[in-house]
């Protein structure tokens, strides 16, 4: 079982646009430390993201609640909106 004051790893898939806010190498994915806890809002944070997110999905389900607290293992995935011209 977990510690409370343990960090938790959360796997996180980036896309488009938004894999910019990830290291180059990393290619748009990767495992990233939190503190237990953390929500979707603060992995949004935590990344920087501030442009309109179009959907994201946690284990694969789709995930609208910002507030939704993580849990270690999670995989999270991260679509912004995509404007044409």
């Amino acid at each position: 079982m977990q510690d409370i004051d343990d960090p938790m790893h959360v796997q996180v898939k980036l896309f488009s646009r938004f894999r910019a806010h990830l290291p180059a190498e990393a290619q748009g994915e990767a495992t990233l430390e939190l503190p237990n806890g953390s929500t979707v809002g603060d992995l949004l944070d935590h990344l920087g993201i501030t442009g309109r997110v179009k959907s994201i999905a946690v284990n694969e389900e789709s995930e609208g609640d910002r507030g939704r607290v993580l849990r270690d293992g999670d995989a999270v995935r991260i679509f912004p909106f995509v404007v044409g011209g």
